[in-house]
């Protein structure tokens, strides 16, 4: 990895290491793109970018460390996991309590997209944990060339994010006409129990892992 082109294409093909992984983010941008929002959709990204660039100034000042403890794991699984749970059962329940509702008015967002996008990443332990594992030794790489190589880092891994993402966002929403009535509330549902799952995946995760010994393996080899 030579020069800023090569930190900027390598950050761009590992970048898609964390974005194509069917998570959180998906589930949401695919809920948004089903409602007919576009802007919602690349909104939920542009907060995931924002939330991406404080991290990753974090971690230029030194916070890489801090990820890989195990009690960080542990207080982002339990805490994170239960926001993202609470998030999916909001909307299964808003589709069983009125789904005729639903289909006038749309799926429910907790805030403001972009604020949503910080919150569905700030709160899925897999992200951190992602770039407890991946990121923290590309960005130190990418520190040895400056504030240059951090900008070409920062550049091409976004990148990836906004492909994927813009290209799921697009596609569902290009179709979203065939998907009415009962099949938009079953994929509607489905995104809503997917969240909650993850949610309740992080939870159980987080707990199994405050229940063991003090000197326990980093955070990084028991979340996936």
């Amino acid at each position: 990895m030579k020069g800023r082109a090569g930190i900027f294409w390598s950050a761009w093909a590992i970048g898609f290491s964390g974005a194509m992984i069917p998570g959180a983010m998906l589930a949401v941008v695919l809920s948004e793109s089903l409602n007919g929002r576009i802007w919602g959709s690349l909104g939920i990204v542009l907060g995931h970018v924002l939330l991406e660039a404080l991290l990753l100034l974090a971690l230029a000042r030194g916070a890489g460390g801090f990820l890989t403890r195990p009690s960080v794991a542990v207080v982002v699984g339990v805490v994170g996991g239960a926001v993202l749970t609470y998030m999916g059962a909001d909307v299964v329940a808003a589709v069983l309590r009125d789904p005729a509702s639903m289909q006038a008015e749309a799926a429910p967002l907790p805030a403001g997209p972009v604020v949503t996008g910080m919150l569905v990443s700030g709160s899925n332990p897999a992200w951190l944990m992602w770039w407890a594992a991946v990121g923290v030794g590309h960005v130190s790489m990418a520190l040895r060339l400056g504030a240059r190589g951090l900008g070409a880092f920062f550049v091409g891994h976004t990148l990836a994010d906004w492909v994927w993402y813009g290209f799921v966002a697009l596609l569902v929403y290009s179709g979203r006409s065939m998907l009415q009535g009962p099949v938009y509330l079953w994929m509607i549902s489905a995104c809503g129990l997917l969240l909650a799952g993850f949610g309740l995946y992080f939870v159980a995760t987080g707990i199994r892992l405050a229940r063991r010994p003090v000197a326990m393996a980093p955070a990084t080899e028991v979340w996936p």
